[in-house]
C-alpha cells in the first residue's frame, strides 16, 4: 500500500471518529438536556399559539437521521381553551420525530428540518354555534411575536411525513365532515418570495368528504394514492393543485383544484378515461349516486367533473359532470339498451340562481342511439329532471320490423311480417312507486303486419294501423286487418291508459267502432275459453331474453282485465249455420262478462233484436238472452240454431213466418255450441203461413185413421203459444192447431232427447169440407162428431216419438 494512501486512510478514520464522538456527545447532550429542550419547544409553541401544547417525553433518536440528530416527542397534544367543554383535542399524536440542525443545538437554537408524525389524530371541531378548536392555532399578539423573535430565528421545516394519522374536520355549524385516514404521506416544501411549492406522496382512505352531511359524502370509503405537486401563494392565500394523476381505488383520475382561503371558495376539476360508470358514480355524494342506482353502463366510458363551492358556507357545491361513450350497454329497470352511443351530463343547477338541490338537478343525454329488446331507438335529447322525484322526458324515434317485437310481446302476440315506424315524446316517472302521471305524444304506424294473438290462437293478416298518443290517452286510427274469413276496419280510443296501465288495468276502458263487409264469428269463439299459456324459448346465456319484460307481461294483463265498449256495423255476419246481414250492435266486454246491449240484424227474411249477457266461466259459460224475432222463415231459424236441441222436429219439417219474443238462459261451451239441456225460459211465438212437412209421427196416422188426408204436408192458420223451456223438456200449454189436414188441441211436454209426453185431441171431421164456413161456424162445429184422443211418447225402442191412442188423465 503506498504511503500517501495509508496517511489518507488514517486521517479519514480520525476525522470519522471525531465526528462520531461529537455525535455521541451531542446525543448525550440532548439526553441530559431533554427537559430544557422540551420546555423550549413548548414555550415557543405556546408563545405563538392560542392553545396549550403538552409533550409527554423527549429523547434523541440516534439512528433515524445519522449524522443529524432526531428528537422523539412522545404523547404530543394540542388543546384549545374550551377543551373541557367539547372534549376534542386539535392534535393528539403518539410520537413525533423532529429532525434538527445539529450545529444550531450548540448555539441553543432549534432549527427544525423535518417532522414525522406517527399514530395520531388531527381533529378540527366546530360546534353548532360556530366556535372552533382551531382557535388554538391562532397567533398571539404582535408584541408576543416580537418578544419571541429576540429568542432566535424561527425554525424552517423543509420536510413532513405522516404515518397512520386520522385527519378530521368536523364542522357542525356548516354541516360539513371531512374524515381522512392518512396511511402514509411524505412531503417537502420550497419557499420562493412568499410562494410555497409542496411535493407530496401519499396513500390515504377517505371515510367522508361531505360538504353537506344531509347530501352525503363524495369519495366515501375510497382509497387515494398519488404524487402531488401543490403551490401556495402565501400573500393571496391561494392553494393551487395543477391537474395530475390520482389513483382512486386503483382507477386513474386527473384532478386539479384551487382553494382560495381569502374568499373561502374552491374549484375542483376531475377527468377520467375508460372508467366504469358504477365506479364513477360511487365517487359522488349519496344524494347523487342513489339516483343513479337504477341504471348501469357496463363498459368503460370517459368522464369529466367540475365541482365548485365554498369552504365556510353550508350547503352543496355546484356539480357538473359530463361523459361520453360508444357501443356500450345501458342497464335500466326497463331492460338492457345495447349498442348504446351517447354523451351526457349531470348538472345540479339546472336553473341558475335556484340553488344546488335535487329539485334543481338534471341528467341529460345527447345524441342517444341504442337497441332495446332488439329495436333500434334514437333521441336527440333525453332529460331526467328533479332528482327528488325524477321525471324523464324525450322524443324517441324508431323504424323496425314487426318480427323484432316478438321477444318483447312475449306470450301475447307473435308477429310474422310487417314494419313499423314510431316517433314518440314521453314524459313520466322512472322510480318504482312514484305517482307522477305519465304523458306521451306522437304516433306508431304499422304497415302490412301479420301476427297471431297467442292467448286465443287467432291469426291476423294484412294489418295496417296508426296508434296515436295524446297525453294519457291512446287513439287507434285507420285500422285494417284480415283473418281467414273476416275483414275489419276499426277505430278506437283508450282513455287514461298510461296512468292505469300498471296501477289499475281493470279500470281501463277501450272504445271501438268496428265496420266490416263480413265477419265470421267462428274465428272469435275462442274468446269464450280461458287464456292459453304459451312458453317461449329463450337463448341460453342471453341476459336480455332471460330477463322478464314487465311491460310485455302487463300488456297481456291489460288485454284480459280491461273493459271494452264496441259499436259494430257489419255487412254480413256468420256463425256456424247462422247468417245475418245489416248487423248493428253495441257490446261491452268486462273481465267476466260479454254484455249484448243492443243488437239488430236481418236474418232469414226477417229481423232480430237481441240483448243479454254471457258470463265467462271457462269451459261452460252462462248466458242470458232476450230476443225479438220478426217475420223470419222458421225453417232457416231452426237450421241456424241447430233445431234448438230437438231431434224429432227439425228445420226440414217446418215452414212459415215466425214472430216471437224469447227470454231464455243457458250455457255456451267454450267452442261456441249450446250445452244440451241447459236452456230455461219462455218463448212466445206467432207462426203465420205455417206448414209441417214430412213429420214422421203424424205420417204414421194416415194409414190408421186419416186415410184420405195428406199428413205429409200440413198447412196452418196462425199458430200462437207461449212455450216454457226447462232444460231437457219444453212445456206446451194447451193450444189449438187448425190446419188443412186436421184440427187438434195439443198440450204436454216435448222431451229432449227423451221424456216426450204430449196429448192431442183430434176431431175426425175433415177441415177441407169446411173451407167455406165462417170462423164462428168452424168454432161451433170443432168439437162435434167423433174426437180421437192421441198420446205421443218416446217410450219405444230407439227413443223415437210414437203416437198411439190415449186420453189424458183427468
Amino acid at each position: 500500500m503506498p504511503k500517501w494512501l495509508r496517511i489518507c486512510l488514517k486521517t479519514g478514520a480520525v476525522l470519522l471518529g471525531i465526528v462520531f464522538l461529537l455525535w455521541l456527545a451531542l446525543a448525550f447532550y440532548i439526553q441530559q438536556h431533554r427537559r430544557e429542550l422540551a420546555a423550549q419547544l413548548i414555550e415557543r409553541a405556546n408563545r405563538r399559539l392560542n392553545g396549550k401544547l403538552t409533550i409527554g417525553d423527549i429523547s434523541p433518536s440516534l439512528l433515524r437521521s445519522f449524522p443529524q440528530v432526531s428528537l422523539a416527542l412522545d404523547n404530543v397534544e394540542l388543546r384549545d381553551s374550551l377543551y373541557n367543554r367539547h372534549r376534542h383535542s386539535l392534535l393528539a399524536v403518539k410520537r413525533i420525530f423532529v429532525k434538527v440542525n445539529t450545529f444550531t443545538l450548540l448555539r441553543h437554537h432549534l432549527d427544525v428540518k423535518e417532522i414525522t408524525l406517527e399514530n395520531g389524530v388531527f381533529y378540527a371541531y366546530t360546534n353548532p354555534q360556530g366556535y372552533t378548536n382551531m382557535s388554538a392555532m391562532k397567533r398571539r399578539s404582535r408584541t408576543a411575536e416580537k418578544e419571541g423573535s429576540r429568542a432566535g430565528r424561527e425554525a424552517d421545516i423543509a420536510r413532513l411525513e405522516l404515518h397512520n394519522i386520522h385527519f378530521v374536520v368536523d364542522n357542525q355549524w356548516k354541516h360539513k365532515l371531512f374524515d381522512i385516514q392518512v396511511h402514509s404521506l411524505k412531503g417537502s416544501a420550497d419557499a420562493d418570495d412568499g410562494n410555497w411549492r409542496f411535493h407530496i406522496r401519499t396513500r390515504l382512505l377517505v371515510n367522508s368528504f361531505a360538504f353537506n352531511l344531509q347530501r352525503g359524502s363524495f369519495l366515501k370509503n375510497k382509497t387515494l394514492e398519488t404524487n402531488l405537486e401543490l403551490n401556495f401563494n402565501r400573500p393571496d392565500k391561494v392553494l393551487s393543485i395543477p391537474a395530475q394523476r390520482i389513483n382512486i381505488n386503483d382507477q386513474p383520475y386527473n384532478i386539479g383544484a384551487t382553494f382560495n382561503f381569502n374568499t373561502h371558495n374552491f374549484i375542483l376539476n376531475i377527468t377520467a378515461e375508460n372508467v366504469l360508470f358504477r365506479n364513477a358514480a360511487s365517487t359522488l355524494s349519496d344524494n347523487i349516486s342513489c339516483k343513479l342506482d337504477s341504471i348501469d353502463i357496463q363498459k368503460p366510458m370517459n368522464v369529466e367533473a367540475h365541482i365548485a363551492g365554498y369552504l365556510n358556507r353550508p350547503g352543496t357545491p355546484r356539480v357538473l359532470v359530463k361523459w361520453n361513450t360508444a357501443d356500450n350497454t345501458l342497464v335500466t329497470k326497463a331492460g338492457e339498451w345495447t349498442n348504446c352511443s351517447f354523451s351526457g351530463s349531470y348538472n345540479n343547477e339546472r336553473h341558475p340562481g335556484m340553488g344546488y338541490t335535487d329539485e334543481n338537478s338534471a341528467i341529460t343525454f345527447y345524441g342517444f342511439k341504442a337497441r332495446w329488446w332488439g329495436l333500434p331507438f334514437s333521441a336527440d335529447t333525453i332529460d331526467i329532471v328533479n332528482l327528488k322525484h325524477p321525471v324523464l322526458s324525450g322524443r324517441f324515434k324508431s323504424d323496425f320490423n314487426l318480427q323484432d317485437l316478438n321477444d318483447l310481446t312475449g306470450e301475447t302476440f307473435r308477429f310474422t311480417q310487417g314494419t313499423a315506424t314510431a316517433s314518440l315524446f314521453y314524459r313520466g316517472g322512472i322510480a318504482d312507486g312514484d305517482t307522477i302521471t305519465p304523458y306521451m305524444e306522437g304516433a306508431i304506424k304499422l304497415q302490412n303486419g301479420a301476427m297471431e294473438y297467442l292467448p286465443r290462437s287467432m291469426q291476423i293478416n294484412n294489418c295496417f294501423a296508426t296508434i296515436a298518443f295524446n297525453g294519457q290517452d291512446v287513439y287507434v286510427l285507420n285500422v285494417h286487418m284480415q283473418s281467414a274469413k273476416s275483414e275489419l276496419q276499426m277505430e278506437g280510443s283508450i282513455r287514461n291508459l298510461l296512468r292505469l296501465y300498471f296501477n289499475a288495468p281493470e279500470k281501463i276502458l277501450m272504445d271501438w267502432n268496428i265496420t266490416s263487409p263480413r265477419v265470421d264469428l267462428n274465428e272469435f269463439r275462442y274468446f269464450l275459453s280461458p287464456r292459453k299459456t304459451t312458453v317461449r324459448a329463450t337463448k341460453a346465456g342471453s341476459r336480455q331474453q332471460r330477463k322478464a319484460s314487465r311491460l310485455a307481461k302487463q300488456l297481456g294483463v291489460v288485454l284480459e282485465l280491461c273493459n271494452v265498449n264496441m259499436r259494430l256495423h257489419l255487412g254480413q255476419l256468420s256463425y256456424q249455420h247462422f247468417n245475418a246481414q245489416q248487423v248493428e250492435a253495441q257490446l261491452s266486454l268486462t273481465q267476466s262478462d260479454i254484455l249484448l246491449q243492443k243488437i239488430a240484424l236481418a236474418h232469414a227474411g226477417g229481423s232480430l233484436q237481441l240483448s243479454g249477457a254471457i258470463r265467462q266461466q271457462g269451459s261452460s259459460n252462462r248466458f242470458k238472452l232476450h230476443a225479438n224475432i220478426n217475420n223470419v222463415h222458421i225453417n232457416q231459424l231452426f237450421y241456424a240454431f241447430n233445431n234448438f236441441g230437438m231431434e224429432s222436429l227439425t228445420s226440414r219439417n217446418l215452414r212459415g213466418l215466425l214472430s216471437a219474443q224469447a227470454d231464455i238462459t243457458g250455457n255456451l261451451y267454450d267452442g261456441g255450441s249450446i250445452a244440451p239441456h241447459s236452456l230455461y225460459g219462455t218463448v212466445s211465438f206467432n207462426l203465420r203461413q205455417g206448414a209441417l212437412l214430412n213429420f214422421e209421427p203424424l205420417e204414421g196416422l194416415a194409414s190408421l185413421v186419416f186415410f184420405n188426408r195428406n199428413l205429409s204436408e200440413i198447412r196452418f192458420e196462425n199458430l200462437k203459444n207461449t212455450l216454457q223451456l226447462q232444460g231437457n223438456k219444453i212445456i206446451i200449454p194447451p193450444m189449438q192447431i187448425n190446419s188443412t189436414a186436421l184440427n187438434m188441441d195439443v198440450t204436454g211436454v216435448y222431451g229432449m232427447p227423451a221424456g216426450t209426453d204430449i196429448y192431442m185431441d183430434v176431431p175426425l171431421r175433415n177441415p177441407k169440407k169446411e173451407e167455406d164456413a165462417t170462423k164462428a161456424e168452424k168454432k161451433e162445429r170443432r168439437k162435434k162428431g167423433i174426437v180421437i184422443h192421441l198420446h205421443a211418447t218416446d217410450e219405444g225402442k230407439g227413443g223415437k216419438v210414437k203416437i198411439k191412442l190415449g186420453k189424458k188423465p183427468a
